[in-house]
């Protein structure tokens, strides 16, 4: 009896202790335990999650690979590849285009959001694109979409292998604009979408998502005595103004996704993406209500709970070359080595380095050396390449003759 309860003992014992070996080798555990833990926002969307847009770290997660149609989000699949196009060359934003049918506003599913894109208009892809990211318009995906690939399926075609080249197994598109409910993405691979995007695209932040107001048809875009009462569309993105650092992104609304909202907002360094999906509720007014609601709170979640830092760390040692032309090579870091980690914590990171003493010839310029290893207290964070900061060759023959015979002697 007394063994059966001195095994049972040990057998607790060593649960306990291999839940937390478990927790302590998972860094994303780190930063949301401990006496500082920060309590989670509440939210009705059904999928959701937070991102620190410099390092990719997840602060907060919710069902975030439940696919989901994306509706108007699509639109930002849209303007990467038109924007990748304009800064190829292979596409001028003065260019001045004339609306297929198929884009006319009138030829839009009853209620699209529309930039009233009609027969007899002249309009550039400038207005184009104010169109697409203030009014979320779907005559302005449709014919971007007819301008870049000559029809919406062959536009969906480069959506779709512009997402597989970025490595997203879910997203799926089926037009420019969202309207259809067989679009598909995640709020994980957007939200890593949605980072790629304001790094390639920064400009545009700056030049379109900050428009407040876009006005169309004006005077220039109609032809002859046609007359058409200009409209002011207002920024469908209700955080721009009203919440602190919002520069972006998109919203979107179909019967079979519910309301979503994929907001940015920058302060100081820190970056932060939120993407909010499957928000549910009979009354308009309140769906967007929510959708703007829940997006601010995980922004407020994620700016008053982490902070961004980059950790001090001792500069590393030359590299001994061996058979090379050089006798020492330098190794360094290329980038900054941000980390985000709970405010409060920042004391308890320290950093290390591990590094190779001693090379062979021939070295590649940014061949990985070395690594600078980042802990929270115990727990190892992240580790950052130290690559050669320039390359190396072969030495002459005498070099590496002499050189092969030290290093036999130091086997030896």
């Amino acid at each position: 009896m007394i063994d059966r309860t001195r095994r049972c003992l040990l057998f607790m014992i060593f649960l306990l202790l291999s839940a937390m070996l478990a927790q302590a080798t998972d860094p994303l555990h780190t930063l949301h335990s401990g006496s500082l833990r920060p309590s989670p926002p509440s939210l009705s969307a059904r999928s959701a999650i937070l991102v620190e847009a410099r390092t990719g770290v997840i602060l907060f997660e919710n069902n975030a690979d439940d696919p989901i149609p994306p509706a108007s989000l699509a639109k930002l699949m849209t303007l990467h590849i038109v924007l990748q196009r304009i800064e190829e060359g292979r596409l001028d934003p003065s260019q001045i285009v004339v609306p297929e049918p198929d884009a006319w506003a009138r030829n839009m599913p009853p209620r699209s959001s529309v930039m009233l894109l009609g027969p007899n208009q002249r309009l550039t892809i400038d207005d184009l694109l104010k169109g697409l990211v203030v009014d979320s318009a779907n005559d302005a995906a449709v014919e971007l979409a007819d301008v870049v690939a000559g029809s919406v399926p062959a536009f969906a075609d480069m959506m779709n292998e512009e997402a597989l080249r970025m490595g997203y197994r879910v997203m799926h598109f089926v037009d420019s604009s969202g309207l259809s409910s067989a679009n598909v993405i995640t709020a994980r691979e957007y939200a890593d979408f949605c980072r790629r995007f304001v790094t390639l695209h920064s400009q545009a932040l700056k030049s379109l998502f900050l428009l407040r107001r876009f006005t169309y048809p004006r005077g220039e875009n109609l032809s002859g005595n046609d007359y058409q009462k200009p409209v002011t569309h207002q920024n469908t993105d209700t955080l721009l103004g009203r919440y602190e650092g919002a520069d972006g992104l998109k919203t979107g609304y179909i019967d079979e996704s519910g309301y979503n909202f994929a907001a940015t907002a920058r302060r100081g360094e820190m970056r932060l993406i939120s993407v909010i999906l499957g928000i549910r509720d009979p009354d308009p007014a309140e769906g967007l209500r929510l959708r703007a609601v829940e997006s601010e709170k995980l922004l407020d979640y994620g700016f008053t709970n982490f902070c961004l830092v980059v950790p001090t760390y001792v500069a590393p040692s030359q590299v001994r070359v061996w058979k090379g032309r050089a006798r020492t090579l330098t190794i360094a870091l290329f980038a900054k080595p941000y980390i985000v980690v709970p405010r409060g914590q920042t004391e308890s990171v320290s950093t290390s380095l591990e590094q190779q003493r001693e090379v062979i010839a021939p070295i590649a310029q940014g061949q990985v050396l070395g690594h600078l290893i980042v802990r929270l207290g115990v727990v190892e964070l992240v580790r950052f390449p130290l690559q050669a900061v320039s390359s190396d060759g072969m030495g002459g023959p005498l070099q590496r003759t002499i050189d092969s015979v030290i290093l036999l002697f130091h086997r030896i």
